[in-house]
């Protein structure tokens, strides 16, 4: 049984009660407030190997003794297609890094289903040979509205038994508990979630006692509501069965673990619904007290960074960040709809978490960002600059609404034809009707072929342009650059 408890988002004060000793975190004010007898698992949202905005991230936690470990990032994907893109050479970076720097930290990922329920597969993925990590955490969520009368209990076991035939040792492989129900997360069979009862906790937990006995810790999805649904902070018979379960064992010696053994190489077949990724941790409550990460977190806040790289943690929309020019590499992470400031030399906006489903709008400013969305529906707005947008999943819209020039050309970087649009504001784009873009104003090739041709992709190299006369006089002006060779048409515009 494991002798530490982990519950995805809650503060240190809500996860204690029900007897949860390792706490979610991100800050260092989070893990010195921590009372005796709680560790913390600090989350990164890492990915990108070893750079210095990860140096500086991870530097003011070394060696801190209520620091349990480090959790890199959710569900990464080998393959970019349906999660963050991540290799196994920036993961191990990471995780070695951290070895090599804090004795005794352990490192942590939650692994993403790359084939089905009846049939998972994690091949050609992350294990220990391959990244150095410590603990990979595995979802099995079987209480859904299609099953909740016959919960398919045995999707543990065939998890369990594709994790170790990709080459996790059982030892190094986390239970997660499903302890959410409803909202809008979508089950691969297309029901719902539903909130287990005590009853059926109980039985997935025998499950997984049988599978993997003696992990390192446990985890709970999760404490809090992440996308509209019920969790365990509102599931006052869960919380009592989870305090019970938690409590039975107390003793804070790790297990060992086992040298990982080759994994088999079948190719995953990935499906178009993954795993409910883990949740947005919740927000802190205190300031932190690390000058490279800030948590504004309440109140309306103006923020003004100094030299190095900087990353704030946004949950308030009011909030203002302000960097100097050449100030270093900054990133705003934000956990509701955000906008920069104008003036604000930001390198990089993105969502809190990449792999969540959360709707978030992100709008940028006059200077060039990369702006990451995540699997949920966003509005990515670049503002002016030359920007790189990444929707991640979900049905997103990459609007244009500001001047059209040569410095001001964004490049979507995974435009999906099926579910992506392009908002075009008809006050930029002069002679454009709101709505539906019609037919006849949209062209493949270099450039307009009549008067009506106004929008203009160019197949061969991407280039996505508008012209206001077609034929006429005025010289197409490139606002984006997408990927070559898009089976683009008028349906992926909306002009608002």
């Amino acid at each position: 049984m494991a002798t530490l408890h982990y519950a995805a988002g809650g503060s240190a004060t809500d996860v204690a009660a029900a007897g949860f000793n390792l706490v979610d975190v991100q800050y260092l004010s989070q893990v010195n407030a921590l009372p005796d007898g709680m560790q913390a698992l600090v989350y990164l949202n890492a990915h990108d190997g070893v750079t210095q905005s990860f140096i500086d991230q991870v530097t003011p936690f070394l060696n801190n003794p209520k620091v349990f470990g480090f959790y890199l990032t959710d569900e990464p994907d080998p393959t970019g297609r349906w999660g963050t893109y991540a290799t196994a050479a920036d993961l191990k970076a990471e995780s070695d890094w951290i070895h090599s720097h804090f004795s005794g930290a352990k490192t942590f990922i939650t692994m993403m289903n790359m084939g089905s329920i009846a049939d998972p597969s994690f091949a050609n993925t992350y294990n220990p040979a391959n990244t150095g990590i410590d603990y990979y955490g595995i979802g099995a969520y079987a209480i859904t509205s299609k099953t909740v009368s016959n919960p398919d209990y045995n999707m543990i076991d065939r998890m369990v038994a594709a994790a170790v035939a990709s080459g996790i040792p059982a030892d190094r492989i986390i239970p997660e508990y499903q302890a959410f129900g409803g909202g809008n997360w979508v089950s691969e069979n297309g029901g719902s979630f539903v909130v287990p009862t005590a009853d059926q906790e109980k039985i997935m937990m025998d499950h997984w006692a049988k599978l993997v006995p003696s992990p390192a810790f446990d985890f709970t999805y999760a404490w809090g509501s992440q996308n509209g649904d019920t969790a365990l902070a509102n599931s006052p018979e869960l919380q009592a069965f989870f305090l019970q379960h938690n409590t039975s064992s107390t003793s804070s010696t790790q297990p060992a673990t086992t040298e990982p053994t080759q994994p088999t190489t079948s190719e995953p077949v990935p499906t178009s619904e993954a795993t409910p990724p883990p949740s947005d941790p919740t927000s802190p409550t205190t300031d932190p007290t690390t000058p490279t990460t800030t948590d504004p977190s309440s109140g309306d806040h103006i923020i003004h960074g100094g030299k190095g790289n900087n990353t704030y943690h946004i949950d308030n929309a009011h909030d203002k960040v302000m960097e100097a020019a050449g100030a270093g590499f900054d990133k705003v992470m934000a956990s509701v709809s955000y906008a920069l400031s104008a003036g604000s030399h930001i390198e990089q906006l993105s969502t809190a978490r990449t792999g969540a489903k959360t709707a978030i709008d992100l709008t940028g400013n006059e200077f060039a960002q990369k702006i990451n969305g995540n699997y949920g529906d966003n509005k990515l707005n670049g503002g002016g600059g030359s920007d790189i947008l990444k929707g991640y999943g979900g049905h997103d819209a990459f609007v244009f609404n500001t001047a059209l020039g040569a410095g001001n050309v964004d490049r979507i970087v995974d435009f999906n034809v099926s579910q992506d649009k392009i908002y075009l504001d008809h006050t930029i784009f002069t002679g454009l009707q709101k709505g539906a873009l019609a037919a006849g104003d949209f062209h493949i090739g270099q450039g307009a072929h009549d008067a009506n041709d106004h929008m203009i992709y160019n197949s061969r190299t991407g280039a996505l342009s508008f012209d206001s006369d077609g034929v006429g006089g005025n010289a197409q002006t490139q606002f984006a650059s997408l990927t070559p060779h898009l089976h683009l048409d008028e349906h992926s515009f909306f002009v608002i």
